[in-house]
């Protein structure tokens, strides 16, 4: 017999449907309807950080020179500021990264 927790934080009004809607997930997930709740108010935060992320995005391509900017950093970011890197000589010179590694000794 599954041993019964004691109810706590607080109550919450919903709908008789909405209450019997979770007494069945949380028998059919073999867990208690607070932690089906506590989901599901997790899924809502992230759906509404990315709605605000999808209308933020919509803001700055509604301004073609905004949008542009942002891409320019976009493709930057994505390597485009790295061509010809492979190319460059090293950054330190032999005696600068002895010194270096004998700080870090």
């Amino acid at each position: 017999m599954a041993a019964m927790r004691k109810p706590s934080g607080v109550p919450v009004k919903i709908t008789a449907e909405n209450h019997a809607k979770l007494q069945e997930w949380a028998k059919d997930e073999q867990r208690p309807m607070a932690d089906i709740v506590n989901t599901l108010i997790e899924k809502y935060e992230r759906e509404k950080f990315w709605q605000g992320v999808n209308e933020d995005l919509n803001r700055l391509r509604a301004d073609p020179v905004a949008w542009q900017d942002y891409m320019d950093e976009m493709n930057l970011l994505q390597g485009g500021g790295l061509v010809g890197v492979a190319n460059d000589g090293p950054y330190f010179t032999p005696e600068e990264e002895e010194a270096i590694r004998a700080e870090v000794r």
